[in-house]
């Protein structure tokens, strides 16, 4: 299925719609991208939060609130990512589909028409947020940076991707530091977000069955204004030329075992469906390697994973493991890694891989948010395949791609996370 209609509508920005029927509800997505920044990832990251608690119309949340439960309880959020090296600011809405309102309100366009509020006309005086909703929104973001140091794995991950990507902007957290959120202010929060309209490449993405005619001639008439689009691209480094290695010791039982490689492809290369399929065999299924024969056979972890980001062109192998099986475990991993590249994986291995990115592509198509983060993903790499169309291409790797593919990973970094001597004994 990909039944996409995309339509310019500015300087920089797109409007995209799927009509379907299937689902109950209608969305409505405004995704912004701009180059990831450590000067400007705090700032731009409190903005969504900032903008779905209030606007002008509705300037306090509870009024904002009432107003999205009188539209058949509609929903409004924000979020704020990192993909590749861009930092992606997002607005999202959803209602029920038009066809089930009474007497048939547009529900979906009303809904829309706040999000276009919560936008552009925010919750503003005098060219600063609202303090109580600015407040509010700096302490969510202060605890969200600080949850991710209480949790020892994304800790861990945390520290090996800023180890591993020290001079690149993929090192940059996508939070920023507590240091940058304490230093927030309502006025450079709302800089940031003057800054995201008028530079930001925006992805507006329209899925349901409502009509989305009147809210496309919306956003055209609110994006009339001259804007200057910052370039956003990430830098693909090959090879690693050597390996960088680093042990951090803190209050932890469990061991985190860390391993960066380039792969040496990214989105949207033709490789890479190889890239995925290699790193399902490797340690991203139940079926896998890593989970058989590292944790299953040699029991040598509590969980033993790999993941790869192909808009970067990274794979991780991560592990949760006994201070005194960390070397055994890196060695295990290893080993996997080298049968793979002198071909020892079998029939068994690649059809098990195959059904289980074949069901995870595939599902995408059940769900009405899915279906449509997947399209926002692949417009923000300009390549608009659908879930069935990129599982025909997974369907066509051979067991020769899936060689190549491993045989081009060269290890970058080896991160651990262990206990100290306090730690030991417990």
């Amino acid at each position: 299925m990909n039944n996409l209609q995309r339509v310019q509508i500015a300087n920089g920005v797109h409007f995209n719609s799927i009509y379907d029927d299937r689902f109950k509800t209608s969305l409505i997505a405004v995704v912004m991208a701009v180059p990831l920044d450590k000067e400007t990832v705090s700032p731009n990251a409190v903005v969504p939060g900032i903008l779905t608690r209030s606007c002008k119309a509705y300037p306090t949340y509870i009024e904002l609130s009432r107003r999205l439960d009188s539209l058949y309880g509609a929903s409004l959020s924000g979020s704020s990512k990192k993909y590749g090296e861009m930092q992606v600011i997002s607005l999202s809405a959803s209602s029920i589909d038009d066809r089930y309102s009474l007497d048939g309100e547009p529900v979906f366009e009303k809904t829309a028409e706040l999000l276009c509020s919560a936008l552009f006309e925010p919750n503003e005086v005098n060219g600063e947020f609202d303090k109580d909703t600015f407040d509010q929104e700096q302490i969510q973001l202060i605890d969200s940076i600080d949850a991710q140091f209480n949790d020892k794995r994304t800790y861990a991950n945390l520290q090996m991707t800023q180890l591993m990507f020290a001079k690149e902007k993929y090192g940059i957290n996508r939070l920023g530091t507590k240091e940058q959120a304490l230093a927030l202010t309502p006025k450079t929060a709302f800089d940031a977000y003057k800054n995201i309209l008028k530079t930001a490449k925006v992805e507006i993405m329209c899925l349901g069955s409502s009509s989305s005619e009147n809210i496309l001639k919306m956003f055209k008439e609110r994006f009339s204004c001259e804007r200057s689009i910052s370039e956003c691209t990430t830098k693909i480094v090959r090879k690693a030329e050597t390996i960088r290695k680093k042990t951090d010791k803190t209050d932890v039982v469990q061991s985190k075992l860390i391993m960066g490689f380039r792969t040496d492809c990214a989105e949207p290369e033709e490789s890479v469906p190889a890239l995925k399929l290699m790193c399902a065999v490797l340690g991203g299924t139940a079926h896998s390697k890593l989970f058989n024969n590292v944790r299953e056979k040699l029991s040598l972890c509590y969980y033993c994973i790999s993941r790869t980001d192909v808009t970067k062109g990274v794979l991780t192998i991560e592990s949760g493991v006994e201070k005194e099986n960390i070397e055994k475990t890196k060695s295990a991993v290893l080993k996997e890694l080298d049968d793979m590249k002198n071909g020892i994986i079998t029939d068994e291995e690649i059809d098990n891989a195959k059904r289980s990115l074949n069901t995870a592509y595939l599902s995408v198509t059940d769900s009405g948010s899915q279906l449509q983060g997947w399209y926002i993903n692949r417009m923000l790499i300009n390549d608009f395949s659908s879930p069935e169309q990129e599982a025909q291409k997974l369907n066509a790797v051979t067991k020769d791609q899936i060689v190549e593919a491993a045989k081009k990973l060269t290890l970058d970094t080896v991160y651990v996370l262990t206990g100290t001597d306090e730690t030991e004994g417990k």
